[in-house]
């Protein structure tokens, strides 16, 4: 039989119709639920796509500009006008601060400049010497002069540089130089160098004056001939000293401008010195040059002025003495090649009490208008720093 659901009602008594009814009341509690959660996730849904929107640059951001309009930008673009202005920004303050900067560096060169000149008037006024100033005002080079014109040479310091401290340097009431260790006492060696334009030696005198050691000129090379002489009073000198108890070394004022004419001017000091010396002190070439002069060895370049001094050198260790080059700041910076003498012992010639050669020597001859008991008129003057005896 069909029955019709809108009869069924009518035939349930009154607990069947109870149930009915919660059953039916339940049912719509359940389509309200289900309806406000759909609800709720459609909107989470479109919140969600506008984050994602805005962020990826999809979203439109409005701002009105100055005429009152309101322009449309997405965020993408926003992005790029702040990196726009950020580098107008920077780039205005980067132009600013150069702008200062060439100012404080136009004030920096006047305030430079000036000193710099007030340095130069009050060094010129104290030394009375041009040389002098460049010196101070350039103390990575060795500032000579020579045939008329300045050299700036640029230190070496790959070669032995001195390790003599001005604050060392004492000079006596006398006028000599001494140099002495930290504690103040002196520890260099008073010397002379002589030839026969000193004349007649009181050698005894001169050893009671102090005088601890003397280097004898032997022989000399005329710079024009290349004839080479013996000192007229080299015998006398070495043996005076000698027999005085100073010390003695041999030197020879070279104008050799070939290897064999150096080993002939070691070798004749080599024979003037033996029967007093049989070895162990210095024989020295003499490489400096002539003033106003033309000598034979100025033709030289520094590679074959070297040559001729190993040459000699070398002559002079193979017969057991100690081979010594002589020289002066314009011959040391600008004719020698000094790497290439770096083991041989040096005597520079400075005439000052101030440091100023970089490189190391052993002998430093200060004077040449020195007075010593025993000689009548000038004598070079010169202090020991190194043990050579």
């Amino acid at each position: 039989m069909d029955i019709q659901d809108y009869d069924l009602e009518e035939d349930l008594d009154d607990v069947e119709r109870d149930v009915v009814i919660k059953k039916k009341k339940g049912r719509g509690f359940t389509v309200a639920f289900v309806f406000a959660i759909s609800i709720a996730a459609v909107l989470l849904l479109f919140v969600g796509l506008l984050i994602l929107a805005y962020f990826s640059g999809k979203y439109e951001v409005v701002r009105e500009d100055e005429n009152g309009e309101f322009p449309v930008y997405t965020e993408s673009r926003m992005q790029e006008i702040i990196a726009e202005n950020e580098a107008e920004a920077e780039a205005q303050r980067l132009s600013e601060v150069e702008a200062a900067g060439v100012q404080s560096k136009a004030q920096g060169y006047a305030l430079g400049r000036s000193d710099l000149l007030d340095f130069i008037k009050t060094t010129l006024l104290s030394t009375n010497s041009s040389i002098e100033t460049f010196r101070l005002l350039y103390p990575n080079n060795i500032v000579v002069v020579s045939n008329s014109a300045y050299h700036f040479l640029p230190i070496d310091q790959s070669l032995k540089m001195s390790e003599l401290v001005q604050d060392r340097i004492k000079v006596t009431d006398e006028g000599e130089i001494q140099y002495t260790d930290e504690a103040g006492n002196v520890i260099s060696h008073k010397g002379i160098d002589v030839s026969e334009y000193q004349g007649n030696i009181n050698w005894d005198k001169v050893r009671a004056d102090g005088v601890e050691f003397a280097i004898v000129r032997t022989h000399y090379r005329g710079y024009g001939t290349g004839r080479l002489v013996e000192d007229t009073k080299a015998s006398a000198n070495i043996s005076g000293a000698i027999n005085s108890g100073i010390k003695v070394g041999a030197y020879v004022f070279s104008q050799a401008i070939t290897e064999a004419e150096a080993v002939e001017e070691a070798q004749a000091a080599i024979d003037t010195l033996s029967p007093y010396v049989s070895g162990g002190v210095p024989i020295v070439i003499d490489v400096e040059r002539v003033a106003g002069k033309n000598p034979r060895m100025d033709s030289l370049t520094p590679t074959e002025r070297t040559d001729v001094i190993l040459a000699f050198c070398d002559k002079v260790t193979e017969a057991g003495y100690k081979p010594m080059i002589y020289f002066n700041t314009e011959m040391g910076a600008l004719y020698i090649e000094n790497e290439r003498l770096e083991e041989i012992p040096k005597w520079y010639a400075w005439y000052a009490t101030s440091l100023y050669f970089p490189y190391k020597y052993d002998i430093w001859q200060y004077k040449d208008t020195g007075s010593v008991s025993g000689i009548s008129g000038n004598v070079d003057m010169n202090i020991g720093l190194e043990p050579l005896w």
